[in-house]
Order: C-alpha cells, then sequence, then structure tokens
C-alpha cells in the first residue's frame, strides 16, 4: 500500500460521517483502517487501543518506594552509629523518603509511557483540512488498496467533499 494513496470525504454533519463510515466499512475496510480527524471528540468511531497506563504507573510508583525506602534503610545501616538503644532505621523518617521517591517513580512513568503511547512525533502523518477547525469532519483511509481506490470513491461520492 501507498502512503500518498489515501481517499478522505469531508463531512459537514454528523449524519454524513456514519453514513461515510459506513460506506468504507461496506467496501471492505476495516475499523482500524478508517481515519475520523474532527476538532470534537466523537468516541463513537475512535479506536481504542488498550494501554494499560494504571497498572504501569502503579509499577512504577511501588519500583519507586521500593528503591526508596533501600535508599534510605542501606544507608543508615552503612554507617554505624552509637543510638543509645534506638532503632537505626526508624519507619517514619524512611517513610517520606519512600513517599517521596514512590511519587517519582509514578510521576516519571507517566511522563515515559505517554511518550511512547502518544507516538510523538508521528511517524505517519495524516493529512489534514484548515475545514476541520471550522467544525467539519474528515474521514477516510489512509492508504487505500489499490484494487478498492475506485469502490471507496464511488461510495464516498454522494457523501461529501472527496479529497484524494
Amino acid at each position: 500500500m501507498n502512503p500518498e494513496n489515501g481517499v478522505y470525504v469531508l463531512c459537514s454533519e454528523p449524519g454524513s460521517t456514519e453514513r461515510a463510515v459506513s460506506a468504507l466499512l461496506s467496501a471492505g475496510m476495516s475499523r482500524s483502517d478508517i481515519v475520523v480527524i474532527s476538532s470534537v471528540p466523537l468516541e463513537q468511531y475512535a479506536q481504542s487501543e488498550k494501554v494499560r497506563m494504571p497498572w504501569l504507573v502503579f509499577a512504577g510508583a511501588v519500583l519507586g518506594g521500593i528503591g526508596g525506602f533501600l535508599l534510605a534503610s542501606v544507608t543508615q545501616k552503612s554507617y554505624p552509629i552509637t543510638t543509645g538503644g534506638m532503632p537505626v532505621v526508624t519507619l517514619w523518617t524512611d517513610g517520606i523518603i519512600t513517599y517521596e521517591l514512590a511519587m517519582l517513580g509514578a510521576i516519571l512513568t507517566t511522563s515515559v509511557v505517554f511518550l511512547l503511547t502518544a507516538r510523538l512525533p508521528a511517524r505517519n502523518r495524516l493529512p489534514c483540512d484548515p475545514q476541520v477547525s471550522q467544525g467539519k469532519v474528515m474521514v477516510g483511509i489512509a492508504s487505500a488498496p489499490d484494487a478498492l481506490r475506485n469502490n471507496i470513491i464511488e461510495r464516498l461520492k454522494g457523501i461529501g467533499e472527496i479529497r484524494p
């Protein structure tokens, strides 16, 4: 498939957006191949990629907390001092360090997961029309197969303005 082989239609109303998506599905395209670009969220046409971000952030926080506790307790045990019978490793003071490094682990994990899943910078740039910012919706295929290209254009002709 050729990335310059995209076919898009500019829809001006929600009904035409639904007709365009249905036309592309009936032309043999899968839901994951269909691109919907809009200035407002359209959840019914969105492709839901399951990202395990909450679990990854939790794992980052746990690892940061374990690292913080080990850092504080190993450091306190490495330098023997006379405490007069009091414990060398105290949970209240080590808890502060543990908490702070757990939050640091959560923040860093959130940043890394966000940058990786947001695909910044985008590898495959999708075309955009200035009319999308004025309320129109662009629906189409980023890379239409040559065998289906004419069929897709015929199905989208009556829906809106076609942008090849």
